[in-house]
C-alpha cells in the first residue's frame, strides 16, 4: 500500500488523474462482483455522482457538476478518454504548472456539464428526453482543443500523413456537432462546452488583460494604496508628537517637507 501511494505521489498531474480515474471506473465494477457472489443486492453507485440535466436535481446535488466526469460507462469509454488525455498531456502539455494544468480540465468539465444543462432545458428537441450524463470527455476536449489552439500550426504524423493541430481540432469538434442528432447527444454537447473553454484558455493565455487578471491586479494596487496611507498616517503621527514635545522648530527640513506634502492631500 505504502508503495503504490509513493508511486502515486511521484507521479505528475496528468497521470494522477488517469489513476484516479481508473480506480473510479474499476471500484463500483469490483464491488459488484462479490455482491452477485454473495447474491446480494447490486449497487448502482453511479447514480449519485452522474449530472442531469432537471435543475433541482442539480440544486439537490451540486458536486454532481464535477463528479460526473469521473464515472465511464464502459471500458472503451474510459479507454479513449485516458488515451487522448495521456497523449496531449505528454507530448504538449509540459510547459504547464499544475495550477494551470488542472483550471483547464476541471474548469472544461464544468463548461462541458453547464452546456449540457443548458440544452437539455432550452431545446425543443430534449423536451420529453432524459439521459444523465457522465464521463471525463469534456475535461479531456478542453485540454484537447486548448493545445490545438495554441499550437494551430504544429503538425503530427498519424500514420499516413501529416495533419496541423488547428484542422484535429476543427475533425474532433465538427464531429461532436454533426453526431448530436444521431448518437450520445448529452455528451457531444459536453465535448462543445470543454472544447470552448479550451480554445477561451489558448487564446488569453499570455494576455495579461484578462477580467480576474485586472480584478487581481486592481485588489493589489488597492492594498498597496491603504498599506502605503497606513505607513504615511504613522509618520504623520510621530512627528505630531514631537511637534507636541519640542516643538515645530525641532523638526528636520525633511519632516517638515513630508508633513506639509500630506497636510495638501484630500
Amino acid at each position: 500500500m505504502e508503495l503504490g501511494y509513493k508511486y502515486f505521489i511521484n507521479q505528475p498531474t496528468f497521470k494522477k488523474i488517469i489513476i484516479i480515474n481508473i480506480i473510479i471506473f474499476l471500484l463500483p465494477l469490483v464491488s459488484n462482483t462479490f455482491l452477485f457472489l454473495f447474491n446480494l443486492k447490486q449497487i448502482n453507485v453511479i447514480k449519485y455522482f452522474d449530472l442531469h440535466p432537471n435543475f433541482d436535481q442539480i440544486i439537490m446535488s451540486p458536486w454532481t457538476i464535477i463528479s460526473y466526469s469521473f464515472f465511464h460507462l464502459d471500458f472503451f469509454h474510459i479507454f479513449w478518454n485516458m488515451l487522448i488525455l495521456y497523449l496531449v498531456s505528454d507530448y504538449f502539455l509540459s510547459f504547464l504548472n499544475n495550477k494551470k494544468f488542472l483550471e483547464i480540465y476541471f474548469y472544461g468539465a464544468v463548461s462541458g456539464g453547464l452546456l449540457f444543462i443548458f440544452s437539455y432545458n432550452i431545446f425543443p428537441a430534449f423536451e420529453n428526453s432524459f439521459s444523465p450524463l457522465i464521463g471525463s470527455s469534456a475535461a479531456v476536449y478542453s485540454l484537447l482543443i486548448f493545445v490545438c489552439s495554441y499550437y494551430p500550426n504544429t503538425s503530427i504524423n498519424l500514420i499516413f500523413f501529416n495533419v496541423k493541430l488547428r484542422n484535429l481540432g476543427l475533425f474532433y469538434v465538427i464531429l461532436s456537432l454533426i453526431q448530436i442528432p444521431f448518437n450520445n447527444a448529452g455528451g457531444n454537447i459536453a465535448h462543445l462546452g470543454g472544447a470552448i473553454y479550451g480554445f477561451y484558455y489558448a487564446k488569453n493565455f499570455n494576455k495579461t488583460n484578462s477580467a480576474l487578471n485586472i480584478l487581481l491586479n486592481s485588489l493589489n494596487k488597492f492594498k498597496m494604496k491603504s498599506n502605503h496611507k497606513i505607513d504615511n498616517q504613522n509618520e504623520i503621527d510621530k512627528i505630531l508628537d514631537k511637534i507636541s514635545r519640542s516643538g515645530y522648530e525641532s523638526l528636520s527640513k525633511k519632516e517638515k517637507e513630508f508633513l506639509f506634502k500630506n497636510s495638501n492631500k484630500n
